[in-house]
């Protein structure tokens, strides 16, 4: 409540104090002023900067004292509600002091920003130091790290120049996808979007899927939310897609590769390099990819085993992954690198073929193990314990079959798993919680219109197992459950109830 009290207005003669004055805080501006004036003189109630005679207040200090009072009430009203202003002032719910209060939680706002912006200002002048004022690394160690980030940068600068001065070298126009499922069709259009001038060509056996494709520009059946672009079309005629065609990617699952294969092998010209993308294990024969492509062909096959953490939906999706191609042929291996490589993915090359191709299958069956823990409710604790368990025994497996443990450790391995087991997209281990809610796997299998690798190479992983002498307690559980021999719940009981053993 502002005022003004000058000479003029103060009387000489002692007066009573008015009515209205009963009601003022014994410390406001306003009292001491009254005080002055009750003591009598002509210039006793005048409140002076300069005055300091005793028994009176300056308006430094009546100001001070007054706003200190106020903010105490402000800070009893956070507590106490409304009733805070309701101190014998007669002013409870007054405009002038909901004006006060909103001016003090303005200011206090104010002072907030100032200490937020004062610590950046710090944090950004002192190396090592967040925006929270702790300490991450000691100055010689932060400039340490800088360097060493440095360094990384100037390395990736210098490579990316070279790739960029022979990237017009053996351009790539034309690539065929067998197979119109999600994944191939998600590496397609991955493709056709790095590559803009790139034709990209589906070859299918439904007339109505590759209808929708090539008008509607999207796969109704599998990826029916997304729009692909327009270089990407759909065939049936294996020779129109196979003609001019540089690369062709082999999205076709498993266990109907041979005859689809067998099929079409008078188009495929000995030359093509095929980059196979199916991962399991032939039952009838127990053959991998790379021994069932050139059986197919009757012949040998220029081929890249391409295998990684990649759900099709997040590679239509633009997220960023990495992936392993893997050929015996190091020259092809980089020829499909630079192809699929792209600021979303990743593409790292080896030429363990045989770890990259029993870990893709593997994983399948694993996810399986997974999803029954899930459907079971086992908890967190049950989960890691089996991952872990699986992981060492596709390990023990994949080094009996030639393959490296570095391969077990990587993309192809350890992230394939790692996805499979814990992504809700995978296909795997929905079956796996549906079987570990009750459910009939013939049922499970009936409602899905996708298919579930794992479910037929567990008979096959089985196989394998004793062809090499290999103990492999939860995929042959899985086995076990899928066949019909043991309930999931029976099948984690036992694996449970089995030896303790020496960590291997």
């Amino acid at each position: 409540m502002a005022f003004a009290v000058s000479a003029a207005n103060v009387s000489t003669r002692p007066s009573r104090t008015p009515r209205w004055a009963r009601h003022v805080p014994a410390n406001s501006c306003v009292a001491v002023f009254l005080r002055g004036r009750g003591n009598g003189g002509p210039r006793a109630g005048v409140l002076s900067p300069t005055s300091n005679s005793a028994g009176n207040v300056t308006v430094r200090d009546a100001r001070v004292r007054a706003n200190e009072a106020m903010s105490a009430r402000m800070e009893e009203g956070k507590e106490s509600g409304a009733e805070a202003y309701n101190d014998g002032s007669g002013m409870n719910g007054d405009r002038a002091t909901e004006n006060k209060r909103q001016r003090y939680e303005a200011l206090k706002s104010k002072h907030h920003a100032q200490q937020v912006r004062a610590s950046a200002a710090a944090a950004q002048s002192a190396p090592g130091v967040d925006a929270r004022g702790i300490v991450m690394y000691p100055p010689d160690e932060e400039r340490r790290i800088r360097k060493s980030w440095a360094r990384l940068m100037r390395w990736s600068r210098s490579l990316r120049q070279r790739e960029a001065a022979r990237a017009g070298e053996n351009k790539v126009t034309k690539v065929a996808v067998f197979g119109g499922g999600s994944f191939g069709t998600a590496m397609g259009v991955a493709l056709s979007r790095q590559h803009p001038d790139l034709n990209v060509v589906l070859l299918l056996r439904d007339p109505y899927l590759c209808k929708d494709i090539n008008e509607r520009h999207t796969n109704s059946r599998y990826l029916p939310d997304y729009e692909l672009p327009g270089k990407v079309t759909a065939t049936t005629s294996a020779e129109m897609a196979l003609k001019g065609a540089q690369y062709a990617i082999h999205a076709v699952p498993v266990q109907h590769s041979r005859a689809f294969l067998t099929d079409i092998k008078q188009y495929i010209d000995p030359s093509l390099p095929i980059i196979s993308v199916s991962k399991g294990i032939e039952v009838t024969t127990g053959k991998v990819m790379s021994d069932l492509i050139p059986s197919a062909l009757g012949r040998k096959q220029p081929t890249v085993f391409l295998s990684g953490p990649s759900f099709a939906k997040e590679v239509m999706d633009e997220r960023p992954t990495g992936l392993v191609a893997a050929s015996r042929d190091k020259a092809l291996c980089r020829n499909v690198q630079k192809l699929f490589a792209s600021p979303i993915m990743r593409i790292n090359i080896t030429t363990d073929v045989m770890g990259v191709e029993i870990c893709g299958a593997l994983k399948n069956v694993l996810a399986i193990a997974a999803g029954i823990v899930e459907g079971l409710e086992l908890g967190n604790n049950a989960m890691a314990a089996l991952i872990s368990q699986g992981c060492s025994e596709i390990r023990w497996l994949a080094e009996k079959m030639g393959a490296k443990p570095a391969t077990v450790s990587g993309l192809s391995g350890l992230g394939d798993i790692m996805l499979t087991c814990y992504g809700s997209l995978s296909r795997n281990r929905s079956v796996g919680v549906r079987l570990g809610k009750g459910e009939a796997l013939a049922d499970i299998m009936s409602s899905s219109s996708q298919v579930a690798e794992g479910v037929p190479t567990a008979g096959a992983v089985v196989s394998l197992a004793r062809k090499y002498r290999v103990q492999l307690p939860v995929l042959t559980a899985v086995a076990q459950v899928l066949n019909g021999q043991l309930s999931a719940a029976e099948a984690v009981a036992e694996i449970m109830r089995l030896p303790q053993i020496e960590e291997k």
